[in-house]
This record gives C-alpha cells, sequence and structure tokens, in this order.
C-alpha cells in the first residue's frame, strides 16, 4: 500500500535504480497518480487497470526504499521524494514530445526549433531585433515566441516546453534554480500622445496631468502596485479617467488615437517616440521596475540557444 514505510535503500542502489532501470512507464504512472489524485483515477488516466498502477507503484517505491506517495482522506498526496519524481516525469515527458517536434521540422525541411518565452517588456525592440539577426543566419529554423503571465513561462522553462524566458522580474520573484543574464537595466519614464493637446506644453507638473486620461495597469499587477504607490507618494488621488490594460501594442495604438499618458521603460518610450506617436516628458517617474534579463536551465545550452543569447546581448548593447 502507498501508506507504508519502505527500507530504506543505500544511496548507490536508488541511483542505479533511477539510472538504469526506471523506465517510462514508471514514470508515467507517478505522473498519472500526481495528476489524477487517486490510484483509481491514474487507472482511468492511463486506459489500464488500477492493480496494474498500483503493481507499478510498489515497483517503484521499493526499488527506491522509499514511499512516494500518502493518503490524504480519499485523495494521495506525493512526498518529497514524491514530487521529486514528478518533476523528472515532466520534464522528461516535454523533451520526448519536443524531440518529436524537432524531428517532425526536419522532415519538413527546416533545422530546428528555438523556443522563446517573452513579456512586453521585450516585444518592442531587444527581441524583434534578435529574431531577425537569428532569420537572417538560419533562414530555416523554426523560432516561437510565447507571452504568457511570467510564472507560466518559468514553469513551462522548467518543464523543457521553452528554451528561453526573457522579461523582467522583482528580486523577490526571481526563481533561483535558473541561470540568469541582464539585458537592459533602464529607468522608466512618462510619456504623451503626440497629439495631446499638453504635448506641445513647454512646463507642466504633475497636478495638471493627474487631471488628464491615463493608461494604467490591471488590478493586482506589481506594475499596478508600483504606479498607485508612485501617485501616493506624491500625495495625488489616483487618475479617474483610466484605461486598463498590460498589453503594450494596444497602448501604443491607443495613444495613437486618443490623448493618452502612460509610464513606459525607456528604451520602449524611445523607439515609440522615433515613430512620433508619443513625446517623452522630462519627468522623474522611478517605479523600481527591475531590469530585463534572460533566463534559461542551469546545464549546457544547445549551440542554437547560445547563439540566440549573443543575438539578444548585441541588439540590447545598442538600447543601452
Amino acid at each position: 500500500m502507498v501508506i507504508k514505510t519502505r527500507p530504506a535503500r543505500a544511496p548507490e542502489e536508488a541511483e542505479t535504480f533511477v539510472s538504469r532501470r526506471m523506465s517510462l512507464r514508471h514514470l508515467r504512472v507517478v505522473q498519472a497518480l500526481a495528476e489524477a489524485g487517486s490510484l483509481s483515477a491514474a487507472a482511468e488516466l492511463l486506459h489500464v487497470t488500477q492493480p496494474a498502477v498500483s503493481k507499478t507503484l510498489g515497483e517503484i517505491e521499493r526499488a527506491l526504499g522509499e514511499t512516494l506517495f500518502v493518503r490524504r482522506g480519499r485523495s494521495l498526496r506525493a512526498t518529497a521524494l514524491g514530487e521529486r519524481l514528478i518533476a523528472l516525469a515532466r520534464k522528461l515527458e516535454a523533451d520526448l514530445r519536443r524531440g518529436g517536434e524537432d524531428v517532425a521540422s526536419l522532415v519538413r525541411g527546416a533545422s530546428g526549433e528555438l523556443l522563446i518565452g517573452a513579456t512586453n517588456a521585450a516585444l518592442t525592440e531587444i527581441l524583434p531585433d534578435a529574431l531577425a539577426a537569428m532569420k537572417a543566419e538560419h533562414p530555416c529554423v523554426t523560432l516561437t515566441v510565447r507571452t504568457h503571465a511570467l510564472t507560466d513561462l518559468f514553469d513551462d522553462l522548467r518543464q523543457g516546453r521553452l528554451d528561453l524566458v526573457i522579461a523582467r522580474a522583482v528580486p523577490q520573484e526571481m526563481p533561483a534554480d535558473l541561470e540568469s543574464h541582464c539585458l537592459l537595466s533602464q529607468q522608466e519614464v512618462v510619456v504623451i500622445s503626440s497629439h495631446h493637446p499638453l504635448a506641445t506644453v513647454k512646463r507642466i507638473g504633475w497636478e495638471a496631468l493627474q487631471e488628464q486620461a491615463w493608461i494604467w495597469p490591471l488590478p493586482g499587477t506589481r506594475s499596478r502596485a508600483l504606479r498607485d504607490r508612485l501617485w501616493q507618494g506624491m500625495g495625488m488621488p489616483l487618475p479617474s479617467n483610466v484605461v486598463q490594460t498590460g498589453d503594450l501594442m494596444l497602448t501604443l495604438s491607443l495613444m495613437r488615437r486618443i490623448p493618452l499618458l502612460t509610464i513606459l521603460p525607456q528604451h520602449v518610450a524611445r523607439a515609440a517616440a522615433q515613430t512620433g506617436a508619443v513625446k517623452i516628458l522630462p519627468l522623474e517617474a522611478q517605479l523600481g521596475l527591475a531590469e530585463l534579463s534572460l533566463w534559461h536551465l542551469r546545464e549546457p545550452q544547445s549551440d542554437l540557444v547560445e547563439e540566440f543569447k549573443s543575438l539578444l546581448l548585441q541588439a540590447a548593447l545598442k538600447l543601452a
């Protein structure tokens, strides 16, 4: 039974089992138990009988001399060792899926794939410049960019669904298990729509701007908390005329259409100003956002990943 304590095996025996005898069947059962939460549900998920699941789990626990799951009411809860094997199973599944995708790419005539996760801060110049340079060097490499919440991107990176993540993360959110490289560290600036009635005013203060229409971050986000804190620090009520969004493309598109203000990272604001969409105001707006960085797993990276990292750093240098 999964609730019994098993006699501990020597570390060498456990290592031998994991490295030489543990099969995909073992790991899929572990993963199914984690996802389904019970023996019967795991059996249904795998389209096998419950005794077959129990037998496979017993094989692993006997070989390791440790319990992987304990009962909590009607469900199962993974032990510390169980959690480690679950992570291993998910990583292996992602690697196998990725390998299948690579083979399919080769069959189609492509020469590899690079999976990139990014947040808004990377989407204006740094990432597009690096992608363009990569395509120029390797036309047949498939480049895939995914944008999600930062925690989801980090999870995808750990599980092998991404090769790199490019984003801003505050110190308390920086994952210690991933390797990071700073790309760009710049302050934030206030920008105003170029066609805004106040865009040509030479001297303007926060009090006058507070009454204008703003693009404001979404509630519950760190950007929103920092923006609110800046306003409170200046002793002003928050703007009441706002559009709330976390999408940078929508922000810039709206600023071209209607007179608005917002706060942007300096490199993003410069790029938008070059198109004539906005003007940068001479006001300090230190929100305390983190530097733009790239992350990858703490293990040797493929040649494609290493080359793309180099291209990202080159693109960032141009904006420094």
